[in-house]
């Protein structure tokens, strides 16, 4: 570790914060390489004086990370808390080092705090950049953005992107051609093009240029593991995508989950089996038309899913991408805030990415546009299906797309369902009564008797029993009962 952090804080009040601290550090690969944070309440006992071990400790340190609520702490002999005699020994042993303080609350708050405290934090506002947060999370991301830039400064924050940088621990043997082989294919008819007449290696290193040449080596980088690698997982854990399907609208009980891994077209593929067997598909009749009714647009949610691919963290090990189904809404999470400059509230029309060789990628593809049209087409194809603009927001360090769905007003989405999700019920020769008896059954959930049908159409029961025959073949509805009791009901 090259650099050591002392978390200071009155201990008991800002527990969960000082966690916090250390959680966000330790699930960072870049900052967990460069950092070590000490805790106090992490020692154990060791029968030494509590005060010489600490300021031991803040004497070695070249970080001092100071969190301010309301309480000061006891006072020592010397009246001062063991946070404000901390800080001031910092100042004396570390004339280098690097104060960060971060108040909880805002300023109108100030008044409420201990007296003590409230002097405090005016001797840290005097000589200080201090920052305010109001919650857990908006404290590990403001701690993150400090010491990411406080790195920077250093000189010791790699400037290269993750997707170009050369896998150490790969090979070309990691690659599978056929994976580039399909990738040509899918191109070739997103294009309108042909299939480059140059070898596998050569169309990677010198078209895509995503596998450097040394020594007649062929040595892939992370973009080439990533979309062609036999298991990416292996080179590249933080890569998976974990998906899930919950009861309700909270966390408390899963029904289905999947961790997805492998090349980047194969978990898109992996994750729309998956979506689409844990939403519903509606359906309705109307002007003659049986219409399939998707919970949501899928097109939106494999745009959102194909941004967080190519957006998202990758130095954050440990932390995937997570899908979230609810009964009211579904959840997309990418590692990784915005980058400097975009603003969460005007996103539409910007493009900035930390992966610039996985987005070239995706536009080989026509997955990805050049212009930052992906929160526009999101927005477009929700309304167009009848739903109200998804929710865009930074949450700890992740960047998280909330999609609100129909719950049970999903037989209202007719507004603009494409062609292929419509059958024409005339085709199968139906008669008009069949047709009305489906809008009936499908559309209101009715289950209809042969009496019933008969009566309403005016025609004998044999004729019934015909128009009905025709329908369970064609497995639109299917008999329930006993002979006498029978009824019919629309089949799912």
């Amino acid at each position: 570790m090259e650099y050591k952090i002392f978390v200071s804080s009155q201990q008991e009040e800002m527990q969960a914060e000082r966690a916090a601290i250390k959680e966000t550090i330790r699930s960072n690969q870049t900052l967990r390489n460069i950092f070590d944070v000490f805790l106090f309440e992490e020692l154990s006992a060791r029968g030494k004086s509590a005060i010489s071990t600490y300021l031991k400790h803040v004497d070695e340190s070249d970080i001092y990370i100071c969190i301010i609520g309301n309480k000061y702490g006891n006072k020592g002999k010397d009246g001062l808390s063991a946070t404000e005699r901390e800080f001031r020994r910092f100042l004396d042993s570390n004339s280098e080092g690097e104060v960060i303080p971060f108040i909880k609350g805002s300023s109108k708050s100030d008044s409420k705090r201990e007296k003590e405290t409230q002097s405090f934090v005016r001797v840290l506002k005097e000589s200080f950049i201090y920052k305010r947060f109001s919650s857990v999370d908006s404290l590990k991301t403001k701690v993150l953005k400090s010491l990411i830039s406080y790195i920077d400064d250093k000189g010791k924050l790699n400037k290269s992107a993750f997707d170009v940088l050369i896998n150490r621990d790969a090979t070309y043997n990691a690659i599978d051609e056929n994976e580039v082989k399909s990738f040509l294919m899918n191109r070739a008819v997103k294009l309108k093009a042909d299939i480059p007449k140059i070898s596998i290696k050569d169309f990677l290193h010198k078209t895509l240029k995503i596998v450097n040449k040394s020594k007649e080596k062929y040595i892939p980088t992370n973009a080439a593991i990533l979309f062609y690698a036999r298991n990416p997982s292996d080179y590249i854990p933080q890569s998976e995508i974990r998906i899930a399907r919950y009861q309700g609208t909270t966390r408390l009980n899963m029904i289905d989950s999947q961790e997805i891994k492998g090349p980047i077209y194969n978990m898109l593929d992996e994750v729309e089996l998956f979506f689409k067997r844990n939403t519903r598909l509606a359906n309705k009749i109307v002007d003659f038309k049986r219409i399939d009714i998707p919970e949501y647009p899928y097109e939106a949610i494999r745009e959102a899913v194909v941004n967080a691919m190519a957006h998202r963290d990758y130095f954050r090990r440990g932390a995937p991408i997570m899908i979230s189904i609810f009964d009211d809404r579904v959840e997309i999470s990418s590692p990784g805030g915005l980058l400097p400059g975009l603003n969460i509230k005007e996103l539409e029309g910007h493009h900035e990415t930390r992966n610039k060789k996985i987005c070239e990628i995706f536009h080989e593809t026509r997955d990805m546009e050049k212009f930052g049209t992906g929160i526009g087409k999101i927005k477009q194809l929700m309304k167009a299906h009848g739903l109200k603009a998804p929710r865009f927001l930074e949450e700890s360090g992740n960047f998280i797309v909330k999609y609100y769905g129909p719950q049970d007003k999903i037989l209202d989405l007719v507004s603009s369902i494409p062609e292929d999700r419509q059958i024409d019920l005339r085709k199968f020769g139906l008669n008009k009564r069949q047709i009305e008896v489906l809008q009936v059954m499908v559309n209101n959930g009715k289950n209809i008797t042969i009496t019933e049908y008969s009566k309403k159409n005016n025609i004998n029961e044999k004729t019934a029993r015909r128009d009905f025959k025709k329908l369970i073949e064609l497995e639109f509805v299917e008999k329930k009962g006993s002979t006498k009791k029978a009824y019919f009901k629309a089949k799912k």
